[in-house]
């Protein structure tokens, strides 16, 4: 099975807008709107590298270090075996 995975650049990220846990976004999916929520770490704290938004039973990227990257092309994608 391959593993999905994206990544962004520092320099990409910099030119991003601000994000943080609770920003409200307009959604690509539905069209309606969501909050950022932070992700987990391994021993169930809060990360807030990375911020997800869940729409309908899925969830998504929404922001990484800070920056939103909803409605970004991400500088590198795929799918590998890991």
């Amino acid at each position: 099975m391959k593993t999905p995975y994206v990544g962004f650049r520092n320099d990409t990220l910099a030119k991003l807008p601000p994000a943080h846990e609770g920003h409200e976004i307009d959604c690509p999916n539905c069209g309606g709107k969501h909050d950022l929520r932070a992700g987990k770490t391994k021993d169930g704290g809060k990360s807030t590298l990375l911020l997800l938004y869940n729409c309908g039973n899925k969830s998504y990227l929404g922001a990484l270090a800070g920056r939103l990257t909803i409605g970004q092309k991400a500088d590198v994608s795929g799918k590998e075996d890991f």
